[in-house]
Protein backbone atom coordinates (compact mmCIF):
# COMPACT_ATOMS: atom_id res chain seq x y z
CA UNK A 1 0.00 0.00 0.00
CA UNK A 2 1.59 3.17 -1.03
CA UNK A 3 1.76 6.47 0.98
CA UNK A 4 -1.68 7.94 -1.90
CA UNK A 5 -3.64 4.98 -0.19
CA UNK A 6 -2.85 5.21 3.25
CA UNK A 7 -3.32 9.18 3.08
CA UNK A 8 -7.29 8.03 1.69
CA UNK A 9 -7.73 5.60 4.33
CA UNK A 10 -7.11 7.95 7.12
CA UNK A 11 -10.00 9.92 6.60
CA UNK A 12 -12.51 7.13 6.38
CA UNK A 13 -11.06 5.25 9.39
CA UNK A 14 -11.52 9.01 11.37
CA UNK A 15 -15.26 8.19 9.96
CA UNK A 16 -15.23 4.76 11.85
CA UNK A 17 -13.90 6.33 14.80
CA UNK A 18 -16.67 9.16 15.08
CA UNK A 19 -19.45 6.90 14.23
CA UNK A 20 -18.81 4.25 17.00
CA UNK A 21 -17.88 6.99 19.67
CA UNK A 22 -21.56 8.35 18.57
CA UNK A 23 -23.15 5.29 18.95
CA UNK A 24 -21.63 4.46 22.25
CA UNK A 25 -22.80 8.14 23.60
CA UNK A 26 -26.18 7.60 22.76
CA UNK A 27 -26.16 4.08 24.43
CA UNK A 28 -24.65 5.57 27.40
CA UNK A 29 -27.17 8.13 27.18
CA UNK A 30 -30.53 6.53 26.66
CA UNK A 31 -29.17 4.35 29.92
CA UNK A 32 -28.96 7.47 31.43
CA UNK A 33 -32.12 8.45 30.96
CA UNK A 34 -33.26 4.83 31.49
CA UNK A 35 -31.84 5.27 35.05
CA UNK A 36 -32.98 8.40 35.60
CA UNK A 37 -37.09 7.78 35.00
CA UNK A 38 -37.05 4.12 36.64
CA UNK A 39 -38.49 3.66 39.67
CA UNK A 40 -36.67 2.04 42.33
CA UNK A 41 -36.77 -1.57 42.47
CA UNK A 42 -39.31 -2.88 45.03
CA UNK A 43 -39.24 -6.13 47.02
CA UNK A 44 -39.89 -6.52 50.04
CA UNK A 45 -41.39 -9.67 52.12
CA UNK A 46 -43.66 -8.81 55.29
CA UNK A 47 -44.24 -11.66 58.40
CA UNK A 48 -47.20 -11.91 60.49
CA UNK A 49 -48.19 -11.86 63.12
CA UNK A 50 -46.98 -8.45 64.72
CA UNK A 51 -45.60 -8.73 67.84
CA UNK A 52 -47.04 -5.63 68.98
CA UNK A 53 -50.21 -3.53 67.70
CA UNK A 54 -48.87 -0.04 66.33
CA UNK A 55 -50.26 2.99 68.18
CA UNK A 56 -52.80 4.82 66.16
CA UNK A 57 -52.09 8.17 67.57
CA UNK A 58 -48.18 7.78 67.28
CA UNK A 59 -48.46 7.31 63.51
CA UNK A 60 -51.98 9.54 62.62
CA UNK A 61 -52.74 11.62 64.57
CA UNK A 62 -51.06 15.46 63.88
CA UNK A 63 -49.77 15.81 68.13
CA UNK A 64 -48.62 12.29 68.47
CA UNK A 65 -49.31 10.22 70.79
CA UNK A 66 -49.37 11.94 74.23
CA UNK A 67 -49.51 8.91 76.79
CA UNK A 68 -47.09 9.07 79.44
CA UNK A 69 -46.74 5.18 79.20
CA UNK A 70 -48.16 3.55 75.77
CA UNK A 71 -48.99 0.36 75.71
CA UNK A 72 -49.02 0.39 71.84
CA UNK A 73 -46.12 0.41 69.77
CA UNK A 74 -44.22 3.53 68.13
CA UNK A 75 -42.09 1.47 65.75
CA UNK A 76 -42.62 0.52 62.41
CA UNK A 77 -44.82 -3.18 62.22
CA UNK A 78 -45.82 -4.99 59.39
CA UNK A 79 -49.56 -3.75 59.26
CA UNK A 80 -48.38 -0.43 59.03
CA UNK A 81 -45.95 -0.72 56.23
CA UNK A 82 -49.16 -2.83 54.60
CA UNK A 83 -51.01 0.32 55.45
CA UNK A 84 -48.79 2.86 54.04
CA UNK A 85 -48.74 0.65 50.53
CA UNK A 86 -52.51 1.32 50.17
CA UNK A 87 -52.36 4.76 51.34
CA UNK A 88 -49.65 5.52 48.30
CA UNK A 89 -52.48 4.85 45.84
CA UNK A 90 -53.08 7.61 43.37
CA UNK A 91 -54.94 6.56 40.58
CA UNK A 92 -56.49 2.81 41.57
CA UNK A 93 -56.51 -0.17 43.72
CA UNK A 94 -57.56 -3.13 42.49
CA UNK A 95 -58.30 -5.75 45.38
CA UNK A 96 -59.04 -9.22 45.34
CA UNK A 97 -59.38 -10.75 49.35
CA UNK A 98 -61.03 -13.83 50.28
CA UNK A 99 -62.24 -11.95 53.92
CA UNK A 100 -62.95 -8.59 54.65
CA UNK A 101 -63.48 -7.80 57.79
CA UNK A 102 -60.52 -5.49 59.27
CA UNK A 103 -61.68 -2.18 59.71
CA UNK A 104 -58.80 -0.14 60.06
CA UNK A 105 -57.52 -1.08 56.12
CA UNK A 106 -61.39 -0.53 55.16
CA UNK A 107 -60.75 3.26 56.36
CA UNK A 108 -57.87 3.35 54.58
CA UNK A 109 -59.74 1.97 51.34
CA UNK A 110 -62.50 4.36 51.88
CA UNK A 111 -59.86 7.54 52.64
CA UNK A 112 -58.23 6.98 48.82
CA UNK A 113 -61.40 6.18 47.42
CA UNK A 114 -62.28 9.71 48.76
CA UNK A 115 -59.49 11.69 47.04
CA UNK A 116 -60.95 9.89 43.78
CA UNK A 117 -58.71 7.07 44.03
CA UNK A 118 -60.43 4.30 41.56
CA UNK A 119 -61.19 1.33 44.08
CA UNK A 120 -62.39 -2.22 42.76
CA UNK A 121 -63.26 -4.85 44.94
CA UNK A 122 -63.79 -8.63 44.59
CA UNK A 123 -64.43 -10.68 48.14
CA UNK A 124 -65.59 -14.69 48.26
CA UNK A 125 -69.85 -14.68 47.97
CA UNK A 126 -70.03 -15.21 51.82
CA UNK A 127 -68.91 -12.28 53.02
CA UNK A 128 -72.26 -10.80 51.92
CA UNK A 129 -73.21 -12.43 54.95
CA UNK A 130 -70.00 -12.68 57.16
CA UNK A 131 -69.87 -10.82 60.72
CA UNK A 132 -67.64 -7.90 60.43
CA UNK A 133 -67.90 -7.76 56.56
CA UNK A 134 -66.89 -4.24 55.03
CA UNK A 135 -68.89 -5.14 51.57
CA UNK A 136 -71.71 -2.85 52.58
CA UNK A 137 -69.50 -0.17 54.13
CA UNK A 138 -67.82 -0.10 50.13
CA UNK A 139 -70.86 -0.49 48.56
CA UNK A 140 -72.51 2.20 50.34
CA UNK A 141 -69.62 4.82 49.87
CA UNK A 142 -69.79 4.22 46.17
CA UNK A 143 -67.20 1.86 45.77
CA UNK A 144 -67.89 -1.22 43.21
CA UNK A 145 -68.13 -4.81 45.17
CA UNK A 146 -67.80 -7.96 42.95
CA UNK A 147 -68.42 -11.53 44.69
CA UNK A 148 -67.67 -14.69 42.62
CA UNK A 149 -70.68 -17.68 42.01
CA UNK A 150 -70.85 -20.91 44.28
CA UNK A 151 -69.88 -23.32 44.75
CA UNK A 152 -66.51 -22.80 44.46
CA UNK A 153 -64.10 -19.62 46.56
CA UNK A 154 -62.70 -16.75 45.74
CA UNK A 155 -59.97 -17.64 47.24
CA UNK A 156 -56.96 -15.10 46.14
CA UNK A 157 -55.29 -12.51 48.71
CA UNK A 158 -53.56 -10.08 46.78
CA UNK A 159 -53.99 -6.38 45.71
CA UNK A 160 -52.39 -4.32 43.07
CA UNK A 161 -51.80 -0.60 43.45
CA UNK A 162 -51.80 1.58 40.21
CA UNK A 163 -51.15 -1.42 38.17
CA UNK A 164 -47.49 -1.20 39.40
CA UNK A 165 -46.91 -2.46 42.68
CA UNK A 166 -48.55 -5.68 44.10
CA UNK A 167 -48.81 -7.49 47.46
CA UNK A 168 -49.62 -11.31 47.59
CA UNK A 169 -50.02 -13.78 50.05
CA UNK A 170 -51.59 -15.87 52.40
CA UNK A 171 -53.21 -12.53 54.32
CA UNK A 172 -56.52 -12.21 54.38
CA UNK A 173 -58.25 -8.48 55.54
CA UNK A 174 -58.63 -9.59 59.49
CA UNK A 175 -57.69 -8.58 62.30
CA UNK A 176 -56.73 -12.09 63.71
CA UNK A 177 -54.66 -11.85 60.57
CA UNK A 178 -52.60 -9.13 62.13
CA UNK A 179 -52.14 -10.22 65.68
CA UNK A 180 -52.37 -13.62 65.60
CA UNK A 181 -52.24 -15.61 62.42
CA UNK A 182 -48.86 -16.94 60.70
CA UNK A 183 -48.97 -15.02 57.48
CA UNK A 184 -47.12 -13.70 54.86
CA UNK A 185 -47.06 -10.94 52.30
CA UNK A 186 -45.03 -10.23 49.23
CA UNK A 187 -44.54 -6.97 47.72
CA UNK A 188 -42.90 -6.00 44.44
CA UNK A 189 -43.51 -3.40 41.00
CA UNK A 190 -41.51 -6.08 38.98
CA UNK A 191 -43.53 -5.90 35.99
CA UNK A 192 -42.64 -9.60 34.95
CA UNK A 193 -44.51 -10.66 38.27
CA UNK A 194 -47.45 -7.29 38.54
CA UNK A 195 -48.83 -7.89 35.14
CA UNK A 196 -49.85 -11.21 35.16
CA UNK A 197 -52.09 -10.62 38.81
CA UNK A 198 -53.48 -6.98 36.50
CA UNK A 199 -54.73 -9.53 34.15
CA UNK A 200 -55.92 -12.54 36.57
CA UNK A 201 -57.69 -9.07 38.56
CA UNK A 202 -59.28 -8.26 34.78
CA UNK A 203 -60.47 -11.82 33.47
CA UNK A 204 -62.28 -12.02 37.44
CA UNK A 205 -63.63 -8.16 36.93
CA UNK A 206 -65.14 -9.90 34.06
CA UNK A 207 -66.04 -13.19 35.68
CA UNK A 208 -67.56 -12.48 39.03
CA UNK A 209 -71.16 -10.73 39.61
CA UNK A 210 -71.61 -7.23 41.65
CA UNK A 211 -72.48 -7.60 45.45
CA UNK A 212 -76.07 -7.55 46.90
Amino acid sequence: MNSVEISGLIPKLGLVVVGIVLVECTRQGLNYLQRKNSKPVIRQVIFFPDKQIACKDFFDSVEGCSRIRCDFSHTTTGFRQLLSHIKSARKSIDIAVYCISCFEIADVVLQRHKVGVRVRVITDQSMEIAFGSQNHRFMKDGIRVHTNKPPFLMHHKFFIIDDELLCSGSFNWTSQAVTGNNESVIITNDPWTVEPFCAEFKKLWQETKPGN
